[in-house]
């Protein structure tokens, strides 16, 4: 096979490859990277080091970091993959130099066997970028084997030396969740993907993109109904057209406590941009904990930062700010929120962010409880008329239950107690409504 061509459909493969990751399947990249928390310190790496394929697992965990940008990342995991076509080439050429010539097209045929084998595997989210640092240096061991020795040491010492180098350095759990394997359901699922895409844009803040999104496909699991709801709150929408979008009760604007990670996240998203923190604060120290294999998440360490700096809670914030300076990515943040603490209340309260959320927090202890979380929203509203987002939830949850004796007495109230706005006025339709 000429070189030329072979350079040329390997080039093919790679630019595949990115923009696979970088576009339909960026989510996924955006999983990995906020479920673990990469440290640049000295323990960090010698604690890595003593564990059994700890190796793997922190060059993984380095790499991933760059998943912080999707677009990095994606090229990232496209020259992975051309890495572990080209060494699987140069293998089978080593092993069949006598099929070089003759076969070349054959031999360049089954070195995609490997990348393809793990392109497929990786479409389970719950498998881990160790994998293909494993396999990466599994290959360079065979590679490296294969050259310097000849072939009948490379099939029997040399493939033993390999395997024990292999379960020294690159040997690891590479699913995330102990004690299982690879479920082919899990393979490129559309549901977990939707999941996924609304988890990245609600972490983005990007209202608008999730919204376009759920009129391009009506969202009908709870998560991906509460990301929608939350958009079109944060749009000032949600009177105006909740109505569009398919809605499975008062369970699409405050879905049910879960363990699954990322469905966690979206419902602690709705908590922090309500403004009660202490009950946003919970769901994201849950989320983290909950993480199958244990990890930190770098998403969480950071909110978790910011509930506490809101709450006053200086000593604990410092202890996760310290954590996030010990990053690449969150080491800048980290600093500047650091300083923002020394320079006392008033650069808080000042805070676009944080000092606005001062304002919206509770102030008064009071029991909570989650099936009455109009009221709540009520008692957000009627504390600080600003808060748009809580009235609008308030407004719409009686809806949603059909309670709609109830909706006619908050809407009362809202008119006798808040400044009339656009926001208000989108819900008068359904008082005309039978």
């Amino acid at each position: 096979m000429p070189k030329k061509l072979s350079y040329i459909l390997t080039a093919l493969i790679g630019i595949v490859a990115y923009l696979f990751w970088a576009i339909p399947f960026r989510s996924m990249l955006n999983y990995h990277e906020e479920f673990q928390l990469f440290q640049t310190d000295a323990d960090y790496f010698l604690s890595h080091l003593t564990q059994k394929g700890g190796f793997a697992v922190y060059i993984s965990e380095f790499l991933v970091q760059f998943y912080n940008n999707y677009w990095i990342g994606a090229f990232i995991l496209a020259l992975e993959f051309v890495l572990i076509q080209w060494l699987t080439l140069k293998i089978l050429q080593n092993i069949h130099k006598s099929w070089s010539a003759k076969h070349g097209y054959l031999l360049y045929v089954l070195s995609l066997i490997p990348l393809l084998i793990v392109w497929l595997v990786l479409g389970d989210v719950n498998v881990m970028h160790s994998l293909i640092i494993a396999v990466i240096i599994a290959l360079l061991f065979i590679l490296l084997l294969s050259t310097h020795t000849s072939r009948i040491l490379t099939r029997c010492i040399g493939a033993v030396l390999a395997i024990a180098a292999f379960i020294w350095l690159a040997d690891a759990h590479h699913y995330r969740i102990p004690n299982m394997v690879l479920d082919v359901h899990n393979i490129y699922n559309t549901k977990t993907s939707e999941l996924l895409d609304y988890d990245l844009l609600v972490r983005g803040n990007r209202w608008e993109q999730v919204i376009r999104k759920a009129e391009k496909q009506q969202p009908d699991l709870p998560q991906s109904v509460c990301a929608t709801n939350l958009a079109l709150g944060m749009t000032n929408q949600m009177g105006r057209r909740a109505g569009d979008f398919f809605q499975n009760g008062s369970e699409g604007l405050f879905p049910a406590f879960s363990k699954d990670p990322f469905s966690t996240l979206t419902t602690a998203e709705v908590y922090f941009q309500l403004g009660l923190i202490n009950t946003a604060q919970r769901y994201y120290f849950e989320a983290m904990e909950a993480s199958p294999n244990y990890k930190k998440s770098c998403r969480c360490i950071r909110r978790l930062a910011e509930t506490n700096l809101i709450n006053g809670q200086y000593g604990v914030t410092r202890k996760y700010l310290h954590i996030l300076q010990k990053t690449i990515f969150y080491k800048k943040w980290a600093q500047r929120t650091l300083s923002m603490i020394d320079d006392g209340e008033v650069a808080i309260m000042n805070h676009s962010l944080y000092g606005r959320f001062r304002r919206m927090k509770l102030r008064e202890d009071f029991l909570y409880s989650d099936q009455e979380m109009d009221k709540i929203c009520g008692r957000l509203l009627m504390q600080n008329h600003e808060n748009v987002l809580a009235m609008q939830y308030m407004l719409l949850y009686p809806l949603l239950e059909n309670n709609y004796v109830k909706f006619v007495q908050y809407m009362h109230l809202v008119k006798d107690e808040v400044p009339y706005s656009q926001e208000f006025a989108d819900f008068e339709k359904y008082l005309h409504k039978p």
